[in-house]
């Protein structure tokens, strides 16, 4: 039985640990702390400094979704080499996780450009008008909402892709 062999078990087993962390991570960033950074504004910019620069949370959450992402995609190709293609591709299942890899590859892609280097380019502004001891100006302000104008659509749509994603796994057999 395929789903029972120790290559198909350790994959399996990286795959739902990193999967459970991704979607996780970016269900608290994407609803409680994005939101109340925007919210809190300048004086949120020393805990994210330490959550961006020092802790590395963009590049965990993407090391998280890579990660998730390759074992997902390593079981799928296993299943079909093992079944045979043809046999695989012929069950309903087969293709509904393959709608799920397809929405979880793109909700990676999404997170990595979309919010995390823009979280990073957000952060680098708010520690540069920190270290000037001013205001922000106009342009630096003007910057700031357009990142986060930018890191909150593309956090609702990694959401909903994640969601989609979660879905598909969970159900893929029962279809």
């Amino acid at each position: 039985m395929i789903a029972s062999s120790p290559f198909f078990l350790v994959f399996r087993f990286i795959h739902i640990i990193s999967g459970a962390l991704w979607f996780g991570s970016a269900f608290l960033f994407a609803l409680f702390v994005g939101p109340a950074a925007a919210k809190v504004g300048p004086a949120a910019v020393p805990l994210m400094h330490v959550a961006v620069k020092e802790r590395k949370v963009p590049q965990v959450i993407t090391g998280l979704a890579i990660t998730t992402v390759v074992a997902g995609w390593i079981m799928w190709l296993y299943h079909a080499n093992q079944a045979g293609l043809s046999t695989w591709w012929d069950l309903t299942e087969a293709k509904v996780l393959l709608l799920g890899g397809l929405l979880a590859t793109v909700a990676m892609f999404e997170g990595l450009h979309g919010i995390g280097h823009n979280v990073v380019k957000i952060v680098d502004l708010g520690d540069a008008v920190a270290a000037s001891g001013g205001p922000p100006s106009p342009e630096q302000m003007a910057e700031t909402q357009r990142l986060g104008a930018a890191i909150e659509k593309a956090s609702k749509i990694d959401l909903l892709l994640l969601f989609l994603a979660v879905a598909c796994m969970a159900t893929a057999r029962y279809w």
